[in-house]
């Protein structure tokens, strides 16, 4: 069982440095706001964008896959509704504009999982 969750932990380790060196590649620092990757996502020239039309208000949908890094980010014109970036499979944000009182604007810090223990 420690064999499992040590190698769980060794995983997790490495998502979060990846992402870290992407969060570092977008704004020179180990970290980023919601609103630094979502600008980020809908600039890079890879991005893939569907919009559609509901009821008059159109959404565009934003995907980008960077190596093991995955953003998805749904807009309403230049309203953040949804981020999400995985790394390894594992979420490292999950941001939805309708429930987090997280600021757009606030760092978003990745713990170094081996100073912990």
């Amino acid at each position: 069982m420690n064999r499992f969750f040590e190698k769980a932990k060794e995983t997790l380790n490495q998502a979060y440095g990846q992402a870290k060196t992407a969060f570092y590649s977008i704004t020179s620092t180990p970290s980023a706001s919601v609103e630094q990757i979502a600008q980020y996502v809908m600039e890079h020239p890879d991005n893939k964008v569907t919009r559609k039309n509901y009821l008059g208000v159109t959404l565009s949908f934003y995907e980008l896959v960077q190596g093991q890094m995955k953003y998805y980010l749904e807009t309403n014109g230049s309203k953040i509704l949804q981020l999400d970036v995985h790394s390894n499979y594992h979420s490292v944000i999950a941001y939805r504009s309708y429930k987090d009182h997280l600021s757009l604007n606030t760092p978003v810090k990745f713990p170094d999982l081996n100073q912990t223990q």
